[in-house]
């Protein structure tokens, strides 16, 4: 039991203040009845008066008076959680389209096998909101945060390494490009309540002059601005060639560089794992950020397991408890005793041979 009105207990002295207004107005009355004397007209009327009837019915006045009162303090009984609103996590997807997620370590490809990945992982997410980030050597948006996982699946399909205007790969606009939708303002979402995530699926390799530091640089600013970095490292650690592909995909050969070797494209993790670190520093042990797609087993699972965990925690940030309302328990009988109150009459019944 608890009182939702805990600081109101100074309505208590409203039926003590009705008590005593009832005595008050006895010694009113006593007193003009005896400047009244034994006046016939007076001894007549105060003869089918009675004190026992008036005092009952300021006894039920000053019982209703105490039950409002208590009923205004709102007594509360039964716990129960309650959500303030619906949440889930935003998340925007860093798709890595250049041309080095052509390369075949990954059966069938590099690209192929995220497409994969991040449409088994959008089955699996309930109640977030996605968006789409394509990058190479630019990024943009593709697709603005949504529910519609339709509208992102039909997006992914149609990304194309050869459709992309700037080659290479540019980690650090990326993270930009993602910290920004998920943060601007002409996202009207309640970002109060919801985990943004930045996920990258890419092979970690930044051909940048900076060696990455830049990337460094824009996921400090993304973990300022409240968005954490995951990230789906999508290839192996020994490499491939990149393929240079025909029109129909078939193949034709591997690019390479001014001395004639293949071009090699290596998988850089350490990288990848160095931004999620950088973007959620206050991160547990034993969280995982990174998750390895090599072709061998579906990383999906793992990946919205780490994601449900964010869930739970905006959750739990927006749930308060609720207690169940008891004041109709005071009010009912307050109101039944005022309706007694106004049924009993103050003058006794004449008998029948009196009125005779």
């Amino acid at each position: 039991m608890r009182w939702g009105h805990g600081d109101w207990w100074w309505l208590l002295a409203v039926p003590l203040l009705g008590i005593a207004a009832f005595a008050y107005g006895h010694l009113v009355r006593r007193h003009k009845l005896q400047q009244a004397g034994d006046h016939p007209l007076v001894i007549k009327l105060l003869s089918t008066f009675s004190l026992e009837r008036r005092l009952f019915k300021q006894l039920l006045v000053a019982l209703a008076l105490t039950l409002v009162t208590l009923a205004a303090l709102r007594p509360q009984y039964g716990r129960r959680p309650e959500t303030l609103r619906p949440t889930g996590i935003d998340i925007a997807i860093a798709f890595d389209i250049s041309k080095s997620m052509l390369a075949r370590d990954v059966v069938p490809s590099r690209i192929d096998s995220a497409r994969t990945e991040l449409e088994r992982l959008m089955s699996r997410l309930t109640g977030d909101r996605t968006a789409l980030v394509p990058f190479a050597g630019i990024a943009f948006t593709q697709s603005p945060l949504t529910h519609d996982r339709g509208a992102i699946r039909l997006y992914l399909d149609s990304l194309n390494p050869k459709a992309m205007p700037v080659g290479g790969t540019n980690l650090a606009m990326a993270i930009n490009e993602g910290t920004k939708l998920l943060t601007g303002a002409e996202d009207r979402g309640d970002k109060q309540s919801r985990s943004r995530v930045l996920l990258l699926i890419t092979d970690g390799e930044d051909v940048a002059s900076d060696q990455g530091e830049a990337a460094k640089t824009a996921a400090r600013e993304a973990a300022e601005a409240g968005v954490r970095l995951f990230a789906i490292a999508v290839g192996t650690r020994l490499g491939e060639p990149i393929p240079i592909l025909n029109e129909d995909g078939t193949h034709a050969g591997y690019q390479k560089d001014r001395a004639g070797k293949p071009i090699y494209s290596k998988l850089n993790i350490a990288l990848l794992e160095d931004l999620a670190r950088l973007s959620d520093p206050e991160a547990p042990a034993d969280a995982r950020r990174v998750f390895h797609d090599d072709g061998t087993e579906s990383v999906a699972d793992d990946v919205a397991a780490e994601l449900s965990t964010l869930q739970r925690h905006a959750m739990e940030a927006n749930i308060r408890h609720t207690y169940g309302e008891k004041f109709q328990w005071a009010l009912l009988p307050a109101i039944a005793l005022l309706l007694v109150e106004l049924l009993v009459g103050e003058r006794r019944r004449r008998r029948r041979e009196e009125a005779a």
